[in-house]
């Protein structure tokens, strides 16, 4: 065992603490002896940074009251926490520094609690043979007044009325009782899980009052409002030239202005694929009506060559008209190009 606290209840300045002095301790209820010398010291100094920097937020190793974390029927809370550990040689032993909890701190300064006792399961010691075992690995530490032994240092430093369970020591303990609002903060602010303490900080005082986040949420939604309005402005704009430029298509405006502007990439779509008119063809000419035969008193021969001739012509002409409008459909010319065709070809 070791006290934590000189008899005026006077923490040391600098921090550090003796955990384990230097020798042999018989452990009565595990039937074991430990042996606590500098190559043990050296291990679990070595083990303890090995712990320390694997992980970017590493709490300390638990110091609790009593060794109640060694029991899940109990309430656990922590005394401190371990944040190093060293080897002071020529018998000095493990000295561990510690950053007290405000109820370990206060517990351990009224005089509450005297001695420190150290933990390692029975998994993490060496065999040295014949019920030796070397610890070679820190498992936590608790603050206590029920030392096993007096004047050793035992596994636990408790005495137990069965024999000491070691199974229940197989982890080393991890708390992370802030770690939950760290996470939470890192994802808010969108940083990643290995930010720097000293980067989050600077985060969070850069994250904006209430508020001011109150004026940035107006301006937002002013700037929003302001934008919808603009969108909505060019869309009735594009609305109505839409209307002009497909006039020859639509039949009733107001439908299609309403129906571009409630979905414009399924309007213009449906508007893209429609046929466009085709163009009137230009109406025929007018045939001039036969004119009226006069009445005469010609000699009969004549009058019949004359009249032969004017049916010839007038059949004449029924052709020429037809094979015009024959052209006009097949080759789609002017009326007035395909009479010209037709007259030439029937001269011919």
């Amino acid at each position: 065992m070791n006290l934590i606290l000189n008899r005026n209840f006077e923490l040391p300045e600098d921090g550090w603490y003796q955990l384990a002095p230097l020798g042999e301790f018989p452990h009565a209820a595990a039937g074991v002896t430990q042996i606590i010398d500098e190559a043990a010291c050296n291990r679990m100094v070595t083990a303890f940074e090995t712990i320390k920097n694997a992980s970017d937020n590493f709490p300390g190793l638990l110091i609790d009251f009593d060794h109640f974390s060694l029991d899940a029927a109990k309430h656990s809370e922590a005394a401190g926490w371990i944040t190093d550990l060293k080897l002071i040689p020529n018998g000095g032993g493990l000295f561990a520094q510690i950053r007290w909890s405000d109820t370990g701190e206060a517990a351990v300064k009224g005089g509450r609690y005297r001695f420190l006792s150290p933990v390692w399961a029975k998994s993490d010691c060496e065999d040295l043979g014949n019920d030796r075992l070397r610890p070679v690995c820190l498992l936590n530490a608790a603050v206590t007044n029920d030392p096993n032994l007096k004047g050793i240092l035992p596994l636990s430093n408790r005495n137990p009325a069965e024999p000491f369970d070691f199974s229940a020591l197989g982890k080393i303990q991890k708390e992370k009782p802030m770690q939950p609002v760290i996470d939470a903060l890192l994802n808010k602010l969108n940083l990643p899980a290995d930010t720097a303490e000293a980067d989050l900080i600077a985060a969070i005082e850069n994250m904006a009052t209430a508020d001011e986040a109150a004026v940035l949420t107006n301006r937002a939604e002013t700037a929003e409002t302001s934008l919808a309005d603009l969108q909505t402005a060019q869309l009735e704009a594009d609305a109505d030239a839409f209307c002009e430029d497909n006039a020859d298509l639509i039949e009733n405006r107001d439908e299609v202005r309403a129906r571009f502007i409630e979905n414009r990439e399924l309007t213009e779509a449906v508007f893209k694929n429609l046929k466009a008119p085709a163009e009137p063809a230009p109406p025929a000419p007018a045939v001039p009506a036969a004119r009226p035969q006069p009445l005469h008193n010609r000699d009969s021969k004549v009058a019949a060559t004359r009249n032969r001739d004017a049916v010839a012509n007038e059949s004449n002409a029924v052709k020429i008209r037809n094979r015009a409008a024959e052209i006009m459909k097949t080759e789609s010319v002017a009326y007035t190009e395909a009479f010209r065709r037709a007259e030439q070809e029937l001269a011919d």
